[in-house]
């Protein structure tokens, strides 16, 4: 690497030693190790820093392959040399959020293969329905339900057997003025 740049230096200050001190015969047809000498000799009589302020950036840059230089780059070593830590408290995670798409994110997920996935038992296992139970029975009263809908029930079902019970007397009656022959004005109506 060091002689590539060794080269290049040598090219421009060959070129502009050829130019600058008018020794295009000598320099130009002088061997390489001879220019390569002459290269100290040319910068101790070079002023750098007006060379450097000449040198028109722009123009360089068109020059440069940067696709050249990307795949010389190793990218696992400057991933190794990466803070992610430092880099992660640099992220605004609000302005992120605010960006992100929900619905079309939502859109995208698989809703089955989630639910094939999911273990409905270990899920289950969680949950304390003794306790949900005891809270839903206490929200409901579910003992007075029960007295309210049994007294209920329980002069319905006294109220039926009555019933049945003045048929049934009636029926008896019917049956006995048929066989005695009895007219049938007894009959009362019923209830």
């Amino acid at each position: 690497m060091v002689e590539a740049s060794t080269d290049g230096a040598v090219a421009v200050v060959g070129r502009m030693a050829r130019g600058a001190f008018g020794v295009l015969g000598v320099l130009g047809k002088a061997p390489r190790a001879v220019v390569r000498r002459s290269v100290g000799v040319l910068l101790d009589c070079l002023d750098l820093d007006e060379l450097v302020e000449r040198v028109d950036v722009n123009r360089v840059a068109a020059r440069v392959d940067v696709n050249a230089i990307a795949a010389r780059v190793d990218v696992g070593r400057v991933a190794a040399r990466v803070d992610v830590n430092a880099v992660a408290d640099r992220v605004d995670v609000d302005r992120v959020a605010r960006r992100v798409d929900v619905d079309a994110v939502a859109d995208r997920v698989d809703v089955d293969r989630i639910a094939a996935r999911l273990d409905v038992d270990a899920v289950l296992v969680r949950f304390d329905l003794v306790g949900i139970t005891r809270g839903v029975l206490r929200e409901i009263d579910l003992g007075r339900i029960v007295r309210d809908t049994g007294g209920g029930l329980t002069v319905e079902a006294v109220d039926a057997v009555r019933l049945l019970g003045q048929r049934g007397d009636r029926g008896v009656s019917r049956f006995a003025d048929r066989m005695l022959r009895r007219a049938e004005s007894r009959d009362e109506p019923s209830p």
